[in-house]
């Protein structure tokens, strides 16, 4: 997909000048998803078009299709892990017409759209400051981080974050609808069993070109 600069201007050259400040990245690679509990779901994450300069996580069944739609990056943090892994962000490469009629990329990072009426949210990429937390474990599969547990609360106490947080692995597979578009994509439960009916529960894998 590409994008003509005009309306983006501005998202654009504000990521762009926070991306020089950005960490080394690793990267591309390919995002591998395959169902839980005898689920048939095997296929891999794409960005797909959601809004000006907003991109769904979705999924694509069956081998991996070529294009920058299927790669992805990942940024560490110069300063937080779990369990020995790094955390960071996912990222998604933007194309983009920069004017003069030459292709560029921008930089745009996972984060979560939240719904009132639903523990189920749409991962999706995008120039947002609240971005998702993110890494891969020593067996390649992506999880969601957080340094603080509010089940933990106690009334009158201010809580105060035990070591370096907690990997948590809540991803799904649903038929989502978000910024007028209905997708089969990869979806994050807050807690308990998914509201959406058709979510099924899925690792997503990190896949290197070498070993695709």
């Amino acid at each position: 997909m590409r994008f003509q600069l005009s309306s983006l201007l501005v998202g654009i050259a504000a990521a762009v000048v926070s991306a020089q400040d950005a960490p080394p990245q690793t990267g591309p690679f390919a995002l591998h998803i395959t169902g839980k509990e005898g689920s048939s779901i095997d296929g891999y994450a794409g960005s797909c078009h959601a809004g000006a300069a907003i991109e769904g996580f979705c999924y694509s069944a069956g081998a991996l299709p070529d294009g920058v739609s299927f790669q992805y990056y990942f940024n560490a943090s110069s300063y937080t892990k779990v369990d020995d892994n790094d955390v960071g962000t996912l990222v998604w490469k933007l194309p983009y017409n920069d004017g003069s009629g030459n292709q560029a990329t921008v930089d745009q990072a996972l984060g979560l759209q939240f719904s009132i009426n639903s523990n189920v949210a749409s991962p999706m990429f995008g120039f947002s400051n609240y971005y998702f937390n993110v890494g891969f474990d020593k067996d390649s599969k992506l999880f969601g981080w957080n340094y603080i547990d509010d089940s933990t609360f106690v009334p009158g106490t201010n809580p105060f974050p035990s070591g370096n947080g907690t990997a948590y692995y809540q991803w799904y597979v649903c038929w989502q609808y978000f910024t007028s578009y209905y997708y089969q994509s990869v979806g994050w439960t807050l807690t308990g069993e998914p509201h959406n009916p058709t979510c099924e529960p899925v690792d997503i894998t990190q896949v290197f070109p070498s070993s695709s």
